[in-house]
């Protein structure tokens, strides 16, 4: 008789197997302050009652997200750190919202999208709707706001994290996240087949996941923590722009690889592993090993263009200074690439106890927040 013991060890087994296929690191340059942003980010979400309860906010933390976000950022520190997890962190929120019947509904995936895109267009000054930097206990009390979690944590978030920055770096920032944002709506029309149904091949899949992934925006904080801007004209010309793509499908990869059996169990298709041996045939592990392979030529790509970047920015008059800030930033997405993978390591969210959470129509403790009729009617000014 199988033992969820024996089952648990076959999982890790097969994810140690899985991982060994990837030709670059997994970090473990982890930030010294990870501890610390652990308890304040389950405070900050606590405090906007997003957990209901001692027991969701254990299998939140078992996610382990302060280690994903300290291996991001292994220089950052203190408040910086606190507020990169506070985005990691609400970032897998609100993406577990639509494992269930919302990720099902697209027009109402489309109104909450819009409720969320309304906050960023907010004026950056003024009071909180509520001052929510850390304390609670945890449990998930105390917050009676008139907007529901997701919208009110978000506000917060947005504000800290855009005050105080440089027009330039907000406003890419914005774009970024919109493009994040409205990649849910698509998803929810392809699982309905309100769009072209199941993606129709890896390079169709990957296109809507480097926005869903949510890679650039936490590339775009390693700006403010460096304490530099990059020019637009050079963040978003070649090589960066390209190097920067890369680093999204060497993330993807990974996590499709990483979150392969999860995904089965949830019956999600937006996964590159599902979608080759869907279109292509063979087993599970064929299609596991081409896509490593994908994964392995990007970052080849990356780290040969990486090593001709000096030389290429000196050539074009780019002055020291920047040149730099382009290093700390090619850097940057180093610890994106290797942290993912590290962390997808040990994480609970891609074991047994994951594969458990979203199995047979379960789902997460704090999916249920943007079902709520607050949450919907927020910001609306329309049915």
């Amino acid at each position: 008789m199988t033992t969820r013991a024996s089952r648990s060890h076959a999982r890790q087994s097969a994810l140690l197997r899985r991982a060994a296929l990837f030709d670059f690191p997994a970090s473990a340059g982890l930030s010294p302050d990870a501890e610390a942003a652990r308890l304040h980010t389950v405070q900050w979400l606590s405090r906007f009652g997003v957990f209901e309860g001692g027991e969701a906010v254990a299998e939140y933390d078992a996610l382990r997200f302060d280690v994903l976000t300290g291996l991001f950022y292994p220089g950052a520190r203190g408040a910086d750190l606190d507020l990169g997890n506070d985005l990691v962190g609400w970032y897998f929120v609100f993406d577990d919202q639509f494992d269930g019947e919302l990720g099902h509904r697209p027009e109402v995936v489309a109104r909450l999208v819009a409720d969320i895109v309304r906050i960023t267009e907010e004026p950056l000054r003024g009071p909180d709707a509520r001052e929510a930097s850390g304390g609670g206990d945890g449990a998930g009390h105390g917050y009676d706001g008139p907007e529901g979690p997701l919208l009110a944590s978000f506000r917060d978030l947005w504000r800290r994290i855009n005050s105080g920055r440089s027009p330039v770096w907000r406003a890419r920032f914005r774009h970024h996240w919109l493009e994040y944002l409205h990649s849910y709506h698509r998803e929810a029309l392809e699982r309905t087949g309100s769009g072209a149904g199941m993606p129709r091949s890896v390079d169709a899949v990957l296109a809507l996941r480097r926005h869903s992934i949510g890679v650039q925006p936490c590339l775009d904080l390693n700006e403010p923590f460096g304490g530099f801007t990059l020019p637009d004209a050079l963040h978003g010309g070649r090589p960066l722009a390209r190097m920067r793509e890369a680093t999204d499908d060497v993330v993807v990869f990974t996590n499709d690889i990483a979150s392969l059996d999860k995904e089965l169990a949830a019956g999600d298709v937006h996964n590159s592993v599902i979608v080759r041996r869907e279109r292509a045939g063979g087993d599970l592990e064929d299609a596991v090993r081409h896509i490593a392979g994908l994964a392995n030529a990007r970052y080849r790509w990356f780290e040969k263009t990486a090593a001709r970047l000096p030389r290429m920015l000196s050539r074009a008059g780019v002055a020291a200074e920047v040149r730099r800030d382009v290093e700390s930033y090619v850097d940057g997405m180093r610890n994106v690439i290797s942290g993912n993978l590290g962390w997808s390591l040990r994480t609970a969210r891609y074991d047994e106890r994951g594969i458990e959470a979203v199995s047979r129509g379960r789902q997460r403790p704090w999916a249920g927040l943007a079902e709520s009729d607050a949450l919907v009617r927020a910001g609306r000014t329309t049915d």
